[in-house]
């Protein structure tokens, strides 16, 4: 393990003193070090009346118990001081570690043993071998009790706030939209979950269609194949109009109650971070939104009809709309139990529509927590004028995953009222997300957030994968730098794929979400700064450090690709393009290994590199016909450790989230040998090869001179690396599979790869 501790912040002596008391860390400042020492650790063992056997059960070294030491005349030292520290973070002297020193330099330990108030105060904060900070296990454990009322620690909320006891409710939230055009405003349903509490409290909120249900079988059945000749495009521009949005009145009168008359059962938590903030004082709320089950209107995926639904959530928090107790629209309930501030949270979908939220300015939403969200959903399933799928989800389209979240339709009822508008929604948006060319048009310039970024208020925190060939890195690069410059900002950018980060052990990301938010929505007034970017850095096990941008590099390594022509067959023998087409992973192995249609080139890099950004391709290149579609992919070739896309389980069930409150497994990403790993991929449709909005000819056999940027990311390259670039066409997991007879040929000696460089 190595620790890395991006959610503490130092504090002065005399305010740590204050913490550790009311805590009930009782020092006497006049005492010796080693009297010091004792109190804090005899503490710590807070659930024995007599600490004698806990403190022989610590070593000090390989001959003396902590109590022996405690009764010797022995002094304190940084080794012994080292020693039982790591043994209160739960590591096992003697099997985890034998020397206290050497294991605090192994693990990057963040404390430096000498003012001994301080480093009390910071060790309380520092976490554990199970992934929760000391004081939150000791909190965990009884040190102070469930009395639903708040108590913090530098900065942070503790899980004070009992979740056997809480209020579950639903109400129906009146929306500023009119979806399936019946006259009245869509009401969606809201299922809340908040401690009791004598006073108003901030919320949590999950926006997710999942939510309530989805429906498998119809979004299997939307499915398309991949298989398919690219289309050949007419030269022309595409001209876009400024989205719209036709907002809908409040339609009639409802007699005000006081409470929501609806409960829900415990199963529909569905978000580990909201439970983790359950228990310290924060409201959990989950909507799925329109076109969901047991809520109204259609599934508009993506626009910001269904961003305003959502949007209205936070409304009715701050007495901005109505809700009601049921569909009939005849009492209203007031949210009275919220303080108007709002963090929202998930990821995928859920982070994709914080992203959309950010982006409406609404008064109260604080702060986003958007993980793996997208940006634009044009570049989700097309890129650079080309169709293209998810990465891992060949073949998936906006209809089938309308299909997919319209869980209306799950609800026999609902299917019969509503299933003829749901198909003929169906049909209108297969006609307008346009399978055929891959142009970007109007109805992807209706779902693209990018457009409304300068309007964000609230703080935001980006969490990203360099791996995530699902929600690609362009979405979080593009959001990330489209925000307006007087936001704070910050972005977790790992290494894994399209993964939750809120359980590693490396790092204490659940902690300094709960700092954030504690500052933000709780109007805790502390020194806490998050840095702008915390990046996992890929040479090394558990290893984050903090950076000040995400791309915008001044210093740039160009390699030349080659001194003659290569050429790339596009087709395939049938054999081999049904057992590629079959399984998507036989192709990347193949591609890797340099079996398939391809130019390969090795480049060996002399200097240490540090890319944060987007590699570019500068090509010379022709098509034997008038069309062509290029893939290229950048990758670190070599036999030897890589970071693992998908966390593995270091411990099962030892992350505790309040009191024993949803106990998850303990995870990492694995640093693991492997022959190569990718750093950075694109796909580019060559009529589009200047710009998204230019469709231009190509001409058979005539050079073309372009510039082709790669997905931006973050990546760490060491002198004596080699870098493999490698050209192709078809791409099987991600772009149309076009078996055409044509070939590219690349001018290699006139082009080039350009990196941009950290320094």
């Amino acid at each position: 393990m190595r620790f890395n501790q991006f959610s503490y912040y130092p504090v002065t002596n005399q305010q740590a003193l204050q913490e550790l008391s009311v805590l009930g860390f009782k020092l006497d400042l006049s005492a010796s070090e080693k009297e010091q020492f004792k109190a804090f650790v005899s503490t710590c063992f807070f659930n024995y009346k007599n600490t004698d056997y806990p403190l022989t059960t610590v070593a000090v070294d390989k001959e003396t118990d902590l109590l022996t030491f405690f009764n010797s005349d022995r002094e304190l030292t940084a080794e012994i001081f080292y020693t039982v520290a790591f043994q209160l973070l739960g590591f096992s002297y003697l099997l985890d570690f034998e020397d206290g020193l050497a294991f605090h330099k192994e693990t990057a330990f963040p404390i430096v043993f000498g003012d001994l108030i301080d480093n009390f105060y910071q060790l309380l904060n520092t976490r554990t071998k199970k992934g929760n900070t000391l004081i939150d296990q000791l909190v965990s454990d009884g040190l102070i009790p469930e009395d639903n009322n708040y108590h913090y620690f530098n900065g942070k909320s503790l899980a004070t706030f009992n979740t056997n006891n809480v209020i579950r409710e639903v109400v129906y939230v009146e929306t500023r939209v009119d979806s399936d055009k019946d006259g009245l405003p869509d009401l969606i349903k809201l299922n809340i979950i908040r401690p009791a509490y004598n006073g108003k409290i901030p919320a949590v909120m999950t926006a997710s269609p999942y939510h309530q249900g989805t429906n498998d079988k119809a979004s299997d059945k939307a499915l398309y194949k991949m298989e398919a000749e690219l289309e050949v495009k007419e030269p022309h521009e595409i001209t876009l109009e400024n989205p719209t949005l036709d907002l809908v009145e409040p339609v009639g009168d409802a007699g005000l109650v006081s409470e929501a008359e609806e409960k829900h059962g415990v199963g529909v938590s569905c978000s580990v971070p909201c439970d983790y903030f359950l228990p310290r004082g924060f409201a959990n709320i989950y909507v799925s939104g329109l076109g969901t089950k047991d809520s109204q209107g259609l599934m508009t995926n993506g626009d910001y009809r269904q961003v305003e639904a959502y949007k209205n959530v936070i409304d009715w928090l701050n007495g901005r709309c109505r809700a009601f107790t049921d569909h009939s629209r005849k009492r209203q309930v007031k949210a009275d139990w919220s303080n108007g501030k709002v963090a929202t949270t998930g990821l995928s979908y859920l982070g994709t529509m914080s992203n959309g939220l950010a982006t409406t300015g609404v008064e109260g939403l604080e702060v986003i927590i958007a993980e793996a969200g997208i940006s634009s959903w044009y570049n989700y399933y097309r890129e650079n004028g080309l169709v293209t799928s998810p990465g891992g989800y060949p073949g998936e389209d906006f209809d089938s995953l309308d299909e997919l979240t319209y869980s209306r339709n799950l609800l026999a009822g609902d299917y019969i009222r509503g299933n003829e508008a749901h198909k003929a929604s169906i049909e209108e948006l297969k006609i307008n997300l346009d399978r055929k060319t891959g142009d970007y048009n109007q109805f992807w310039h209706d779902r693209n957030y990018l457009l409304n970024a300068k309007k964000v208020k609230a703080e935001v925190v980006f969490t990203h994968g360099s791996q995530d060939w699902n929600v690609k890195p362009l979405h979080v690069y593009q959001m990330f730098n489209a925000l307006p410059s007087h936001i704070n900002k910050h972005l977790f950018y790992h290494n894994g794929a399209h993964v939750y980060m809120n359980n590693w052990q490396s790092i204490d990301f659940r902690e300094s979400m709960n700092a954030l938010l504690t500052q933000k929505l709780l109007g805790q007034n502390t020194d806490y700064q998050l840095p702008k970017v915390v990046w996992q850095d890929n040479t090394a096990p558990q290893t984050w450090m903090s950076l000040e941008d995400f791309g915008n590099q001044v210093e740039h390594k160009t390699f030349s690709l080659g001194t003659e022509e290569a050429v790339i067959e596009n087709h395939y023998q049938d054999s081999d393009f049904e057992k590629f087409g079959k399984t998507y992973q036989t192709f990347n192995n193949e591609l890797y290994q340099g079996k398939v249609n391809q130019i390969t080139i090795d480049l060996p890099v002399t200097e240490d590199l540090h890319i944060n950004g987007r590699v570019k391709l500068n090509l010379r290149l022709k098509s034997s016909a008038n069309k062509g579609l290029l893939s290229a992919q950048l990758l670190e070739l070599g036999q030897k450790k890589y970071l693992q896309p998908y966390p593995g389980v270091v411990s099962v069930r030892t992350i505790d989230n309040g009191r024993y409150h949803m106990l998850e497994n303990l995870c990492e990403l694995p640093f693991s040998p492997n022959a190569q790993r990718v750093i950075t991929k694109g796909y580019l449709n060559l009529q589009n090869r200047h710009d998204l909005l230019k469709i231009e000819e190509v001409k058979p056999d005539e050079w073309m001179e372009f510039q082709f940027e790669l997905q931006p990311t973050i990546y760490k390259l060491k002198e004596g690396d080699t870098l493999r670039l490698v050209l192709y066409t078809t791409d099987f997991e991600i772009t149309v599979r076009d078996n055409t007879d044509y070939q590219l040929t690349v001018d290699l000696a006139k082009s080039s790869l350009e990196i941009p460089d950290q320094k």
